[in-house]
């Protein structure tokens, strides 16, 4: 699925490549203003942000204090390591009921140069990253409980 993510994420990545060269072609070579490259470029950026955070959690990417998880024995330290995956799961949880409240909220509302783009748009992206997040939270749950059950692969 991680595969699928990245390339998902990567043309998003070349959609924000290509609206902000053509904002430059339409300014300097066009002599026009294309307001709504700059904005999409904004939007695009990001969903590359979030969904591309979501990804890390996978392999545990983030950046974390581990003066207290690596002095712990092994033992307690996988019980450490399943509580901070549980308190991250009850963030996410919260953090995707509000992003969901943030879509139903402003449905209603479009992007000032995009008249075609809801705002309700924007915050969806922040729900699937959150989904995406609990997923592979639940992953990395499960992983603790049950070591070398759910094994990372590292094939592409």
């Amino acid at each position: 699925m991680k595969k699928w993510v990245d390339r998902f994420n990567g043309t998003l990545l070349a959609l924000m490549f290509l609206s902000t060269f053509y904002q430059v072609l339409a300014r300097n070579v066009l002599f026009t203003t294309a307001m709504w490259t700059e904005e999409l470029a904004k939007f695009l950026f990001v969903y590359i942000v979030f969904i591309g955070s979501a990804t890390l959690m996978e392999n545990e990417g983030h950046i974390r204090i581990a003066i207290l998880s690596d002095r712990l024995p092994a033992f307690l330290a996988r019980w450490h390591r399943l509580f901070v995956h549980l308190v991250l799961a009850a963030f996410g949880a919260i953090f995707v009921w509000s992003s969901w409240l943030n879509v139903l909220n402003s449905w209603e509302f479009y992007a000032p140069s995009m008249p075609w783009f809801r705002l309700a748009y924007l915050y969806l992206g922040l729900v699937i990253s959150g989904l995406l997040t609990l997923f592979y939270l639940l992953l990395n749950m499960a992983r603790s409980l049950f070591p070398g059950r759910f094994s990372v692969s590292r094939a592409n």
